[in-house]
This record gives structure tokens, sequence and C-alpha cells, in this order.
């Protein structure tokens, strides 16, 4: 019988992409393993369901309703017990249409925590909680954080159960074929800068696309190529894209699927931390890197103190001229692109996220202790 793997994530104008994206690398990962991989999702303003399903998966949707107005407006916020109660009962009606048990329930949400988990509990083999916050206790077996901290061992400290598998670091990165396949053709940057790649996230909820171009725009004129990618669920994409085809070095692309050859073919990128923080290391991409979200803050900051990006701050306190400043530095001193491409392939290791690999084959095996 094949194996049976429930994921529960969202994505949304405010959510961002992100919890989608990786979870789909997971799910792709598991399925050429012979697992089955259901999603479900809440049906929110941007959700990615109908991507989801081009990638060749089902999507259950969970109905929209006013006590999601709390998770739009502060998605970092987690439930309330009456919520969670709401959700996992919604959650068990899907469950409950297969007939069987779950061999495996993924859960990659800041809104749910140990309430929800435990009501699943009984429907389920196991259950794998993908966090990055530390900030909730999890009822779970196994649990994954991807991000790089100065504290990573302590951080879960009292919110697991004490026989919780923890895989933690980079080492174990989500990252999708597609860049593995380009790290195999690195670009080798000398720091010179003749390709610049802009990206904010599918959402780009802040609009810090558009805050960019202009800065790059006013110092730059039509000297250097630059790409800028949004997703489907950007707000501000059709402007973002008549600013584009208003310079003749500007390259608009919308919800790509060749992201990694981007990033491979650019020499800068200015961007986002969160997931593509990690996508940009493993290729050695030197990045400019803005914190659009709080859960954003305590990872950028450490992997800038190691040199492997330049962290800008609170988008709030980014501005125009900040921008403008920072591409004059680097565009002056090669040097120090040169010296952050080395310092962000040696954070992810030679090998990248071959660990990722391990607990892969350990689940589709059902063996992960």
């Amino acid at each position: 019988m094949k194996l049976l793997i429930l994921i529960r994530a969202d994505a949304s104008q405010s959510i961002g992409s992100g919890h989608i994206m990786r979870c789909l690398t997971f799910a792709e990962r598991l399925l050429v393993r012979g697992g089955e991989v259901v999603f479900v999702c809440r049906d929110l303003p941007g959700n990615l369901s109908e991507y989801i399903r081009s990638q060749g998966f089902e999507v259950h949707l969970l109905p929209l309703d006013e006590a999601c107005d709390l998770a739009l407006r502060r998605p970092e916020q987690v439930w309330s017990k009456t919520r969670s109660e709401a959700d996992a009962e919604q959650t068990m009606g899907v469950l409950k249409k297969y007939g069987r048990r779950i061999d495996w329930l993924i859960v990659d949400h800041y809104g749910i925590d140990h309430h929800w988990q435990s009501l699943l509990r009984g429907g389920v083999g196991h259950t794998l909680v993908i966090d990055d916050l530390a900030n909730r206790r999890h009822d779970c077996d196994v649990l994954l954080d991807q991000n790089y901290y100065h504290n990573a061992a302590d951080r879960y400290h009292g919110l697991v159960p004490k026989d919780c598998s923890l895989f933690l670091g980079p080492q174990y990165l989500l990252l999708r074929n597609e860049f593995y396949k380009a790290r195999e053709d690195m670009k080798i940057r000398t720091g010179e800068v003749y390709n610049i790649l802009v990206f904010y996230g599918g959402a780009d909820a802040t609009n810090e696309t558009e805050k960019c171009l202009t800065g790059l725009m006013d110092y730059l004129g039509s000297t250097i190529e630059i790409h800028v990618v949004t997703g489907q669920s950007n707000p501000n994409k059709d402007r973002i894209k008549d600013i584009c085809t208003s310079r003749r070095n500007l390259y608009y692309h919308c919800q790509v699927s060749n992201i990694a050859e981007l990033m491979n073919n650019a020499d800068l990128a200015f961007g986002a931390g969160g997931a593509t923080t990690w996508e940009r290391c493993f290729l050695g991409l030197p990045s400019v890197v803005t914190v659009t979200a709080e859960n954003q803050m305590e990872t950028t900051q450490a992997v800038s103190e190691l040199g492997a990006i330049w962290n800008l701050g609170w988008y709030e306190k980014v501005n125009v001229n900040a921008l403008v400043k920072v591409a004059e530095r680097f565009l002056m001193e090669p040097n120090k692109l040169e010296g952050m491409q080395k310092k962000a392939l040696d954070l992810v290791g030679v090998r990248g996220s071959s660990g990722i690999e391990q607990l892969v084959e350990a689940i589709s095996q059902r063996r992960v202790n």
C-alpha cells in the first residue's frame, strides 16, 4: 500500500507563498519514492491551489470564513484554541474521505500549535512539523527547521516532546531539483556586476520590488540587465510589469518555473529574507536582503554576521536612497561580492542539502526515530 501523506499549509497575499513552495519540494521528493501526497489549504485570497494542482497534487480547500480575518491580518500569530479546534475538525473531515489512516501529517503553518496537532493524532501515524519561529509548543514526532541560528540546538527546548527528532540547520534545506541542476553548472562570479535579479517573494505585500526598481533605475540607468520576478499573487504585478516594459534593460517574469536559472545568471540579487535566502546561498549568489516579516529577522541577522548576505534591515526603514548606496558600494568594490559568494557557499556546505535526502528516505521507509 502506498504511503499516504497529508500536508496542511496555506498561502495568501499576506502569508506569502513560502510555506507552500517548500512543502511542494517535500511532496515532490516523497512522490518519486512512491508516496501519495495531498494538500489541505484554506481558500484564502492569493492561495496557490491551482499551482499545486498543476504540479500534479490533489488539493482540498477549506472554506473561507470570518474567523480567517485574523489569519489574513496577523499570519504569524498562533491561533486561539477555538480557531484550532474548528480548523482541525475540518481537516479531520478530509482525512476521513480516504477511509484509512494517514501515514504522515506534515504541518507548515505559523498559526498551528500543539492543540491542533493533538486533535489530529488519532487519525495519523506520525506528525512532522516544519517551523522556524520556535515560539509555540508542538505535538510532533519530527521537527524540521532549515534555518541557521547561533543557538539552533536550544531554540526548541521545552517546545517539543522529549522523543521528538530534530532536524536543524541548512544541511536540511528544502530545495527543488532545479537548484541541484543549476549548482552543477554554477556561475563562478568575479564580483563584476552585469546582471541583477530583483525578487522579493511571490506576494511581496509591502511592494519592495517597486521601491528597489526605483532606486536601481535612478542609479544604474540602462547599463546593467535587471531581471524582475513576481508571483501570481503579487497585488502590484501589473504596475511592475508596466515599469519593466518602459526600460529596455528591464526584464519581467511572473510565477516562473526557472528561478534557479535566473539566480545562476545573476551577479547580484535584491530580495527578501526567508526561504529564498537559502536558494541564493546554495547558488553562491551575493544578495542584498530586506526583512519583510518578523520571522525573517533572526536568521537574516545571523547569516549577515557570517558575511553570506548583506542585511539592509526592516523594510519600513529601507528607502530608495539606502538601496542606491548599497548598489553603489558593491559596484565599486567587486571583491566584496566575490567574498560574499564564498561565504554563502561555505554556509550551505559542499554537498548543499544532502541531509534532507536522508530525512525524506527515512519518512518513505517509516523509520524516523
